[in-house]
């Protein structure tokens, strides 16, 4: 087993939204840490790169005491994938969550679109967000989402970045059991079946009643899962970054 976790954040969140796993994983005895990506929560003045968000995990890594879980959630579990394709030998296990979606130029393009014309309605975006979010998940759960504050001026660099990466021959090189998480309303889940053909050694668990944010809509069953990966790892002895 591994008892060190990274956790990457989904867009224009920040580490916040981690907030009940770390809780429960380190109650647990595990070392967890949970950075801010560029553009996001204390790093909001930085500009979004896939470098700099390549460079945030790789630093993450370094820090753990063994080869770690690296899980991640949306723009979070896409840059796990190409994290864990591209740098074999660093990691016990990988977890993608809410992120089976082959993402073309063409419908990055369109959701990046979308989700920048909310910024662009009258009032206080921020605030009509959130109270959104509150809508779709809880009060409890709007207020981990955007605990570092809301980043902005990311999504156009964020889908054209995620848009032109090979996301399944990252899954073909990954070299480490690889679990995706998947709520069952998630509208990412379109490709999940393509995902667990590319994967060498790969599993698809679905959380039932949870949306396209599934560690908040059920943060308790996203940590057991956690929890599950990293105990069924073997990690050799020696082995550290």
């Amino acid at each position: 087993m591994t008892r060190s976790i990274v956790l990457v954040h989904a867009v224009r969140s920040s580490r916040t939204m981690w907030k009940g796993q770390v809780r429960r994983l380190r109650d647990r005895g595990y070392e967890v840490i949970a950075p801010d990506l560029p553009g996001h929560g204390r790093r909001r003045g930085e500009p979004f790169t896939l470098e700099g968000a390549l460079a945030t995990i790789e630093e993450a890594v370094g820090r753990c005491q063994e080869p770690p879980l690296l899980a991640g959630l949306s723009l979070g579990g896409f840059l796990t994938l190409h994290y864990a394709g591209t740098h074999p030998g660093r990691l016990a296990a990988v977890v993608a969550a809410d992120c089976t979606i082959v993402p073309g130029p063409a419908t990055a393009r369109l959701y990046g679109l979308w989700m920048t014309m909310k910024d662009w309605l009258p009032g206080d975006s921020d605030a009509r967000v959130a109270r959104a979010f509150a809508r779709q998940h809880t009060r409890k759960a709007a207020r981990r989402y955007y605990g570092g504050g809301r980043a902005h001026g990311v999504i156009r660099t964020v889908v054209r970045i995620i848009g032109s990466l090979d996301l399944l021959a990252d899954v073909a090189a990954i070299d480490v059991p690889l679990t995706f998480v998947n709520g069952e309303h998630d509208p990412f889940r379109r490709h999940e079946s393509l995902f667990l053909e590319a994967a060498r050694d790969g599993e698809l668990v679905i959380l039932e009643d949870a949306g396209h944010i599934a560690n908040l809509s059920r943060p308790k069953r996203f940590a057991k899962v956690l929890r599950r990966c990293a105990r069924a790892v073997d990690v050799p002895v020696g082995v550290g970054a």
